[in-house]
């Protein structure tokens, strides 16, 4: 939309003026997410069923405007909406009362396992680790994703476009260096050459994880200090349990583990807490 802006003395200008919701990069991440679940429904053809989106969706949507009205709040669809994306984008299982499941621990998390004012845990991550060892009906596959070139440049453009309007770009960066640099000192250990870590990075999965779920800026440590350390602990702990113990989700019981300690580096290391645009919720 362009208005004219009028001032004494001066010519008539345009400007362009942007509409109140699309200044939220919730809107922006969830563009991201339709993209990336297009993508891999429509061209790639490994992505979740048809059904699976729609219940996850409308799950997500009616248990968050359940908790809006028990807690007498404004309805944060958009929340919603993403951890909802997020669970397409990842979890898979076959049982739809599953996919019920996982959409009301997501929301539920952020209702119920909270402490100074945010949520814990990142609500997809929470859900899905719940889920994965109590039921054994549910698994993710982080090789689906590929590793390919054009793959990567599509995800990582898109997340660092979502990163850099929430300032948690820092989050991503850390984390993918400091993985980086353990997959390196374990190549060299046992005489690997250089092109095996390498090609373990160029996998869509990490990099969707990196992007889109451990940067949520209402569960990870305020202060920027609090971040490096955090993103540090959970690259440490997702190569142990990746290669120590051979559990392929390492990296999302990474981040829901170090997530316990959030409160922790907030008050060694604190900073001004992210709050979402007033137009938006929790």
């Amino acid at each position: 939309m362009i208005a004219l802006e009028h001032a004494a003395g001066t010519p008539v200008m345009p400007t362009l003026v942007i509409p109140r919701i699309a200044r939220d990069p919730r809107i922006i991440q969830i563009v991201a997410q339709t993209t990336l679940l297009l993508l891999v429904t429509v061209w790639l053809d490994f992505g979740p069923s048809i059904p699976q989106v729609a219940t996850l969706i409308g799950a997500a949507l009616a248990c968050e405007a359940a908790r809006a009205g028990w807690r007498g709040e404004a309805l944060n669809w958009k929340s919603a909406l993403s951890s909802a994306l997020s669970l397409s984008l990842l979890l898979r299982a076959a049982n739809p009362l599953l996919w019920i499941a996982a959409a009301a621990l997501a929301i539920g998390s952020k209702s119920l396992i909270r402490t100074g004012g945010k949520h814990l845990f990142n609500p997809s991550a929470f859900a899905i680790v719940a889920l994965l060892p109590t039921t054994g009906q549910v698994w993710v596959s982080p090789g689906q994703w590929g590793t390919a070139i054009w793959l990567i440049a599509i995800v990582g453009t898109l997340g660092a476009l979502v990163l850099t309007r929430v300032a948690r770009l820092d989050i991503a960066i850390a984390f993918l260096t400091g993985f980086l640099t353990l997959l390196l000192c374990r190549a060299w250990y046992l005489g690997d050459p250089w092109a095996i870590p390498l090609h373990q990075m160029q996998s869509g999965g990490l990099l969707i994880f990196a992007l889109f779920m451990l940067t949520d800026p209402r569960s990870t440590p305020d202060s920027r200090t609090g971040r490096l350390i955090f993103a540090t602990a959970i690259a440490v702990v997702a190569h142990a349990l990746l290669f120590g113990w051979q559990i392929r989700e390492g990296v999302l019981y990474a981040l829901v583990a170090v997530s316990c300690f959030t409160p922790v580096l907030d008050r060694l290391f604190p900073g001004q807490s992210f709050a979402w645009p007033r137009h938006g919720g929790v």
